[in-house]
């Protein structure tokens, strides 16, 4: 078979908030007539840092030697819908289900050009961002590598990676025509001491379970072929204000790998001076975020939703540390989303809580209280299920009132909504390429420029990145830590 290739850019260039907000990268593919492949030798490109890097701490729990998934294999439909198929599989190790024919649709699967990673890639982490995870473009060309990463997705995340492969190489395939025909397939098992990998290959001809040697596996792979799977390190990034009382702000995330809550000391976040500040269950908490001083003893607050029963819990700030719990919402919490504090809307010099209702999209405003939150107010009427990483910002429209940014999850444009009396008013577009990027944050000036900034980390490559506070925005942004994929 013929194979056929040509040269993507996968995004945009970095910019200020007015442009981009994702990073370059850029992606070389070959494509076979059938089946399609996957763009599985995309390679992307880390922006230059303007600061210097430091390396956050990933999840380092050990594999055990053997591990394999429940996996309900999947034949594709046509020839040229292996990448898709390959998708609904790994996807069903997160608990989401969705058709192949649903996913082709997202990608934009064609029966002339297939599937490219660069198209697959963003459709498969739209469903697993929100759940904490990342899928990522990695390289497995040795036995080593395959097996280790393999072993990290199956036997610690308990997920399946997809594989892009030359498909005439496969064993299974001996015997077939062509060179470099591109295929995908899905890895759910492996075994370190006979150096094996269990996959599933859904061309239903010669496909089904295969086990094949790490070394063979590996050589069969398109450079940078697989989709990796990687948890956030960073789960529910929120900043807290000053906790290690040395003036700056500091941030608090919770490892979902591990149910671990970690105290990231500003300005510098580096990995080496984070401290633990909760042992674990904190994946089961989610919606993290500081919300000031509720408790009036002159430190930053955090609140916290509980997955299992929609209770909401206040958590005093202490000295690199939190105090005894305190519940201020009995239930329902489970059906908000993109909880953010923002600064004094109502008027009565208490930091209030703005959140999304999940089945019908309207916004609601939350006024602090000491210790409590008062009664909401309605400040959007619908439209809120649209939008995600709502972030409370100090005033860049130049009105003297706390701002509401957000994305739109449809196209990735960054928005600003004025903040009002109770209220807010219309909302103005601030940039574009938003949709790539998670955690976003307000937080201390970590620029030494003495304004806030927003963090935001890059969902593939787990980068974090600074945008540099100003009296109407932010500036262009700069990288300040990498690693926050674990």
């Amino acid at each position: 078979m013929k194979t056929l290739g040509r040269r993507l850019p996968l995004a945009a260039s970095a910019a200020v908030l007015t442009l981009a907000a994702t990073g370059m990268a850029s992606g070389t593919a070959d494509a076979a007539v059938t089946p399609r492949p996957p763009r599985g030798d995309a390679v992307v490109h880390a922006t230059r840092s303007l600061m210097a890097p430091k390396v956050a701490a990933a999840a380092t729990a050990a594999a055990p030697t053997s591990a394999k998934l429940s996996l309900k294999g999947q034949y594709q439909n046509t020839n040229y819908k292996c990448v898709p198929t390959s998708a609904s599989m790994s996807l069903s190790t997160f608990g989401v289900s969705v058709s192949q024919d649903t996913l082709a649709t997202k990608m934009g699967t064609t029966s002339a050009n297939g599937t490219t990673g660069n198209q697959a890639l963003p459709v498969m982490n739209g469903y697993v961002d929100p759940l904490g995870y990342s899928y990522g473009f990695s390289d497995a060309s040795t036995a080593s590598s395959m097996l280790s990463q393999v072993s990290y997705d199956v036997g610690v995340l308990k997920r399946a990676p997809t594989l892009g492969v030359w498909m005439e190489k496969l064993p299974w395939n001996a015997g077939m025509s062509g060179t470099k025909v591109g295929h995908a397939i899905v890895a759910y098992g492996y075994d370190t001491s006979a150096g094996t990998i269990t996959v599933w290959d859904p061309w239903k001809a010669t496909g089904g379970s295969h086990t094949i040697s790490a070394a063979k596996l590996a050589a069969d792979m398109q450079p940078g072929g697989m989709f990796k799977v990687t948890g956030h390190t960073d789960a529910d990034l929120s900043s807290l204000g000053d906790l290690t009382g040395d003036g700056t702000a500091d941030l608090v995330a919770a490892d979902r790998a591990t149910g671990k809550l970690w105290l990231y000391p500003g300005p510098s976040l580096a990995a080496s001076d984070r401290r633990l500040i909760g042992t674990g269950g904190w994946n089961g908490m989610t919606e993290l975020t500081g919300i000031g001083d509720l408790t009036g003893d002159g430190k930053g607050d955090l609140i916290a939703a509980q997955k299992s029963d929609g209770t909401l819990w206040l958590y005093p700030g202490g000295t690199n540390a939190l105090g005894t719990r305190i519940k201020i919402g009995n239930s329902g919490w489970n059906g908000m989303k993109d909880l953010t504090a923002i600064r004094d809307l109502t008027g009565d010099g208490k930091p209030d809580l703005i959140a999304a209702q999940k089945s019908d999209g309207t916004l609601w405003l939350y006024p602090g209280a000491s210790k409590a939150l008062g009664t909401r107010i309605k400040i959007g009427t619908g439209g809120w299920n649209g939008m995600n990483k709502l972030v409370g910002v100090n005033d860049i429209t130049g009105d003297g009132k706390p701002d509401l940014i957000a994305v739109r999850i449809s196209d990735g444009t960054l928005w600003v909504y004025p903040g009002a009396s109770k209220a807010l008013g219309t909302r103005k577009q601030l940039g574009s390429g938003w949709g790539g990027i998670r955690s976003l944050t307000y937080t201390g000036d970590i620029t030494g420029d003495g304004v806030s900034d927003l963090i935001g980390v890059q969902s593939n490559t787990g980068v974090m990145y600074v945008y540099a506070g100003r009296a109407t925005g932010f500036a262009a942004r700069q990288q300040l830590t990498s690693g926050w994929n674990g």
